[in-house]
C-alpha cells in the first residue's frame, strides 16, 4: 500500500513539472440533427424525391498546447479532428490544426487552415444550431454557378502569419504550395509549380466588425489542373461589415466578386460573377432570429452567360438551453435561375441546371 502512495505522489511531481512546461486544452463543439433536404423544380429533378437524414455538422474536438520558451516566445500546436456522431469513423487532424511560434510580434504556423471561404460567417454571424447547408456564405457566396472557389474546406501545406491586434486591426498573410492537393506532388514533369495565397485585414471594436479577403489560386497546369473546376486558376475578393445595436439587433452586408479561369492552357476564359449578402440577427434573452438573404449576378466569361444567377435565402430560430447548449431549427432555400448551378456548401445530391434546393434542419449544439 505505501508503495502504491508513493508511486502516486512521484507520478503527481512529474505530471505537475510537465505541466508547468506545456499547457494542454481541450475543447470542441457537438452539432447534430434532423434534415430534410428536396431538389425541385426541373425536368432533371424528376425522381429526385425528399431525403431525410439524421447528419453531423461537422463536429470537432480540438486539442490546443501552448509552451512557454522565454522572452515572450511559446511554441504553440493545435489538432482539429472532425468526427461524425451520425456514423462511424471521421478524420484525424481534419480540421484547422498546425504547430508553429507565437510572441509579442503575432504568430507564425504551418498546417492546414480555413482561408478566405470562412470570413463572411465568423464576420458576419451565424446560428448556434448550426447546418452545413445553411451557411450561405460557405454556399453561394463562395462559389461561381457550381464552381468552388477555395475548396470550402481547409486549405492544405500552409503557412500562415496573424498579426497582432492594434486598436481593432488585424491582419493574414497565408501561402500554401498546393492549397486543393492532399500532399504535394512529385518532381516528375512540372512538379509543384501550383501555389495559392490569402491575405485578409480585419477590424473589431465594440459593437462594429468588418473585413476584406483577398484570394488568389495558381494551378501548376497540365498535371493538376483540370480545366473548368476548383482546381483551376482563381481571383476572388470579399468585404463585409457588421454593426451590433444595443437593443439585441445585428445588422450585416458582405459582398464578394470571384472568377476562375476555364481555359487553364490559354489562360484567356475566365468565368466571372459578383454576390451580395445581407444578414440579420435578433436576440432576445436566451432566444436568437436569423434571416439571410443572398443574391448572385449572372456570370460573365462562360458558355452560357445569360440566367446564370440565383438567390437563397436562410430563416433560423435557436434557443440557448444554458451557455453551452443550444437547440433549433433553419430553413434554407436557394433558387436558381435557368443556367443556374449554385447549391448548399454541402448536399446529398448535386443540383441540376435551373433547380431548386430546401433544407429544413432541426438541430442541437453542444460547446465544450
Amino acid at each position: 500500500m505505501q508503495k502504491k502512495l508513493v508511486a502516486l505522489a512521484v507520478a503527481g511531481l512529474v505530471s505537475g513539472g510537465a505541466l508547468a512546461q506545456s499547457n494542454v486544452t481541450i475543447s470542441g463543439g457537438i452539432y447534430m440533427g434532423f434534415d430534410q433536404n428536396k431538389t425541385s423544380g426541373t425536368a432533371g429533378t424528376a425522381g429526385f424525391g425528399t431525403v431525410n437524414r439524421v447528419t453531423d455538422h461537422s463536429s470537432n474536438l480540438n486539442i490546443n498546447g501552448s509552451e512557454d520558451l522565454g522572452g515572450g516566445m511559446k511554441a504553440v500546436f493545435q489538432i482539429d479532428t472532425r468526427f461524425g456522431l451520425d456514423q462511424p469513423g471521421g478524420t484525424w487532424a481534419g480540421g484547422n490544426s498546425f504547430v508553429g511560434l507565437s510572441g509579442n510580434w503575432g504568430r507564425l504556423v504551418a498546417g492546414k487552415h480555413d482561408l478566405h471561404y470562412n470570413e463572411l460567417a465568423s464576420g458576419l454571424g451565424e446560428p448556434r444550431i448550426r447546418s452545413t447547408q445553411s451557411r450561405l456564405g460557405h454556399g453561394m457566396m463562395s462559389e461561381v454557378n457550381g464552381v468552388a472557389i477555395t475548396s470550402r474546406s481547409r486549405s492544405n501545406n500552409v503557412v500562415m502569419y496573424n498579426s497582432p491586434v492594434m486598436s481593432g486591426f488585424s491582419a493574414q498573410l497565408a501561402g500554401s504550395t498546393a492549397a486543393f492537393a492532399a500532399a504535394e506532388g512529385g518532381q516528375a514533369a512540372d512538379g509543384s509549380k501550383g501555389s495559392a495565397w490569402n491575405a485578409t485585414l480585419k477590424y473589431a471594436n465594440g459593437p462594429f466588425n468588418a473585413g476584406y479577403s483577398y484570394w488568389q489560386n495558381n494551378e501548376e497546369g497540365g498535371n493538376g489542373a483540370t480545366a473548368g473546376t476548383a482546381a483551376s486558376d482563381q481571383r476572388a475578393n470579399r468585404i463585409w461589415a457588421r454593426y451590433a445595436m444595443s437593443n439585441g439587433l445585428s445588422l450585416g452586408l458582405g459582398y464578394d466578386s470571384s472568377k476562375y479561369d476555364r481555359d487553364i492552357t490559354a489562360n484567356t476564359i475566365w468565368v466571372k460573377r459578383n454576390a451580395w449578402l445581407l444578414t440579420g440577427q435578433y436576440s432576445f434573452g436566451p432566444s436568437a432570429v436569423y434571416l439571410q438573404y443572398a443574391k448572385t449576378g449572372n456570370s460573365s466569361g462562360a458558355a452560357v452567360d445569360a440566367d446564370t444567377g440565383a438567390h437563397g435565402w436562410m430563416l433560423a430560430y435557436d434557443y440557448a438551453l444554458s451557455k453551452r447548449t443550444a437547440i433549433g431549427a433553419s430553413w434554407t432555400e436557394v433558387n436558381n435561375k435557368t443556367g443556374g448551378t449554385y447549391d448548399f456548401a454541402s448536399t446529398p445530391v448535386a443540383t441540376p441546371v435551373g433547380a431548386k434546393s430546401r433544407q429544413l434542419h432541426l438541430g442541437m449544439s453542444h460547446k465544450f
